[in-house]
């Protein structure tokens, strides 16, 4: 049984777009082209890979089980050819990075400006989303390191501790609020919450879980998805919202919004580097690892 890797490149590509039309302008290709090399494979593997009875083409269990395979020879084959452009070109490379909302917009904003000025030659993709979401682009081999607001189990993935951070408590400038206030209180305020996904409202969960505080007792009046959205919503007196200290620290400073404390809630957390942890990393993802070390 011989495989061509041009062949299965086609393949995940298929796989993963669940469509021809797309796959085609992925791999810079014609529609018939890459109908003919999905074809081509079935023949060789003797079994139907793709359902093509549906509005989108899905795998069939055997190219399930092909897709496993073929995704990992896939990234491999990527991985050597940015490994050898970087030894070809002394020191150039594509660097596909991701980070959660806070490190995203707050922290590596300024570390990727040093390491440009470092390494001119590395180009930088960097993609914001949620903490699940970039964990998710890292596990699946379309980003290559994330730095994220929140750990959780998963065996394909390392969390590396890189920075401390606080949430607090915030609140409009106008609502009169104590600075300090008792922790049942809490209940009582309206709250604007991030997603699911969000790192930030993670550690927020779990420390309430903590200390015994039942989710469906506290006033949630919205839920946005970004950490911007939901400072206009506290600064427009829609109500409070757990926040990263990072986020607001000009906007306390400068009076627009009121940061109040709780007594006995504290919360602290750790930002994460989360690296796969079974696909070899391209050069440049190394360097930049080892410059984010001494950086910090």
């Amino acid at each position: 049984m011989h495989l061509d890797f041009k062949k299965l490149q086609v393949f995940v590509a298929v796989a993963e777009t669940r469509n021809f039309s797309r796959a085609a302008e992925k791999c810079h290709l014609s529609q018939p082209t890459v109908s003919g090399h999905i074809k081509s494979l079935e023949e060789i593997l003797g079994i139907p890979l793709f359902d093509r009875h549906t509005r989108e083409v899905l795998l069939t269990k055997g190219g399930l089980l092909l897709y496993r395979y073929a995704k990992r020879l896939v990234r491999l084959a990527e991985d050597l050819e940015r490994e050898i452009d970087l030894f070809k070109t002394g020191g150039k490379g594509n660097l596909f990075l991701g980070g959660s909302t806070i490190p995203g917009q707050y922290i590596l904003p300024g570390i990727l400006g040093k390491f440009k000025q470092k390494y001119p030659q590395i180009e930088i993709s960097l993609q914001i989303a949620d903490t699940r979401e970039i964990a998710s682009r890292v596990l699946e081999g379309e980003l290559e390191l994330g730095v994220v607001g929140a750990q959780f189990p998963e065996p394909e993935l390392e969390f590396k501790p890189c920075f401390e951070d606080e949430i607090i408590l915030i609140v409009s400038k106008n609502k009169g609020f104590p600075q300090e206030i008792p922790f049942n209180l809490l209940e009582d305020i309206p709250l604007i919450v991030r997603e699911k996904g969000s790192g930030t409202w993670y550690s927020v969960k779990r420390e309430l879980k903590r200390l015994g505080t039942p989710l469906d007792k506290l006033n949630i009046v919205a839920e946005f998805g970004s950490t911007e959205a939901v400072k206009q919503a506290v600064k427009a007196g829609l109500g409070g919202a757990f926040v990263s200290k990072r986020a607001v620290q000009e906007e306390v400073q400068n009076g627009q919004i009121k940061e109040v404390r709780i007594e006995g809630l504290s919360i602290k957390r750790n930002f994460y580097l989360i690296t796969p942890a079974r696909r070899t990393l391209s050069p440049a993802a190394r360097i930049f690892i080892d410059f984010f070390d001494n950086y910090r």
